[in-house]
């Protein structure tokens, strides 16, 4: 086939496709689209029959809506799942490893801490002060620690027995957590708010009670 041969071919079925039976079919063909569109249009709308547009607003307009509200829903899902993934993670996750951790004295991971903080490990020096924090506030009576009890249990135990520290413990809990379980940076203020909130539990609470 020649090129004036081809072209002609091409003349001959776009002469065709302008004719007015097959412009009207293709005007009329739905799309699946905009079929799809429609579909969740009235759905939508199906839940909230008392919601409705103003008259004469455009089908793209509308369809704008549409996605702009199928996005933020779709968000919305998302968000809530990785928040109750997450809240089930750390209800999940225990303080202390093992029953050993439990048999050693606040004071020996308090001076552990310290030695780690003055060789700059700041993240190990969390871990153990909190694990300090936690058994002394164990022996002052106000938590009863435990190999399985998460941090929201402590918190809980806390608000019942010493609420003046339960805000403050939830922050350093938060920190813990932060560096232990999310593997978190740590700085040495870090560190030393820590050892603050452990200072005023062994104390009797200090100034962290005060709201008592």
């Amino acid at each position: 086939m020649t090129n004036s041969e081809l072209q002609a071919d091409k003349d001959k079925l776009s002469e065709i496709l302008s004719r007015d039976e097959f412009a009207g079919y293709l005007r009329e063909r739905p799309s699946p689209l905009l079929g799809w569109l429609e579909r969740m249009w009235e759905k939508l709308f199906g839940l909230f029959p008392d919601v409705g547009l103003p008259p004469g607003t455009s089908k793209l307009l509308a369809y704008t809506v549409l996605g702009i509200v199928l996005v933020l829903l779709g968000a919305a899902i998302l968000w809530l799942i990785r928040s109750a993934i997450l809240l089930r993670r750390s209800r999940m996750r225990s303080v202390f490893g093992s029953a050993a951790d439990l048999d050693r004295s606040s004071a020996v991971y308090r001076e552990e801490a310290e030695r780690l903080a003055a060789a700059g490990d700041y993240a190990e020096a969390v871990r153990r002060m909190f694990l300090g924090l936690l058994l002394q506030l164990d022996e002052q009576g106000w938590v009863r620690a435990e190999k399985w009890k998460t941090n929201r249990e402590y918190i809980e135990e806390l608000l019942d027995s010493k609420p003046g520290l339960a805000a403050s413990f939830a922050d350093v809990a938060a920190l813990f957590e932060h560096v232990v379980y999310g593997g978190g940076e740590v700085s040495s203020s870090d560190y030393v708010r820590l050892r603050d909130m452990a200072e005023a539990a062994q104390e009797g609470g200090g100034r962290y009670a005060e709201a008592q």
